[in-house]
């Protein structure tokens, strides 16, 4: 009886009295994975399929999927990438069955619990310095102090220097992608990708990535001072920390210069 009793419990659809049905209710991945589901019907005056998506209660605007839907047979399978910002709260779709005249018939949730990786962390924000150190002594100028630096989900990046009048060479570079390394969920480097005044071959700095979370990034790269003397090397440590900003409609790369000017190479995000 009891071997009896946990088969039927376990052939028994969780859906037993629904009409619009998930392969599964729950669903849990990184930024940047594929949600993947797929509907089926229990009823034949299922006509249309709405999907709408749903962070911390508040739908979100703009989103919407409809789906005709012929026979009981028909199969939808949905599939959906995890974007940055469906970590900010309980991330769910709704898949909305509705007859021919508009009538909500039936509805079930598909729940995805989501992980925001290295990689998101770093798309998600702006990134303002705050500080850097080199050979462990403080050499933050006040001119550092307005640095943003943006690094797009599209593996481009940007920079606004903020006042022109202390951005020294740095008014003099092309800035052309950055380069992630490490797992899916932690950052080991990153790569930054320019080309200096009319050079046509692209300067790599590289930076170990020692701290990142939601509100600071320490990064750590190594430059040859060697010609300033001891106690400086061809290894010289140079440490810089930021803080995380919004993004924001303020952000201006190449402030105070024309940007059509800063073109002269081939830029190729994501081959570098």
């Amino acid at each position: 009886m009891l071997l009896m009793f946990f088969s039927c419990e376990k052939n028994e659809s969780i859906h037993r009295d629904s009409k619009v049905i998930l392969d599964k209710l729950l669903f849990s991945g990184y930024t940047g994975d594929t949600i993947r589901a797929a509907i089926t019907y229990g009823s034949s005056d299922i006509k249309k399929l709405v999907i709408t998506k749903w962070v911390n209660g508040e739908q979100v605007p703009g989103y919407g999927i409809n789906v005709s839907v012929n026979s009981m047979s028909d199969t939808y399978e949905f599939e959906q990438e995890i974007v940055v910002g469906d970590e900010e709260g309980t991330l769910i779709y709704t898949f909305s069955g509705y007859n021919a005249a508009d009538k909500l018939i039936d509805a079930s949730d598909l729940a995805v619990s989501v992980t925001l990786t290295d990689f998101g962390r770093l798309s998600k924000f702006d990134w303002k310095l705050t500080a850097q150190t080199t050979n462990g002594e403080s050499t933050t100028t006040d001119a550092m102090l307005d640095n943003v630096y943006r690094l797009n989900s599209d593996l481009s990046w940007e920079y606004d220097w903020g006042n022109p009048a202390g951005a020294g060479m740095d008014v003099l570079n092309q800035y052309c992608a950055w380069k992630y390394i490490g797992t899916e969920l932690k950052a080991d480097s990153v790569y930054l990708i320019k080309f200096g005044f009319l050079s046509n071959i692209p300067t790599i700095d590289k930076y170990k990535v020692l701290r990142l979370d939601d509100t600071s990034l320490w990064i750590q790269t190594f430059m040859d001072l060697s010609w300033l003397g001891e106690p400086y090397t061809e290894k010289t440590p140079v440490v810089e920390k930021y803080v995380a900003i919004p993004k924001s409609s303020d952000f201006t790369p190449y402030r105070g210069e024309n940007p059509a000017n800063y073109n002269w190479a081939s830029c190729s995000p994501g081959n570098y």
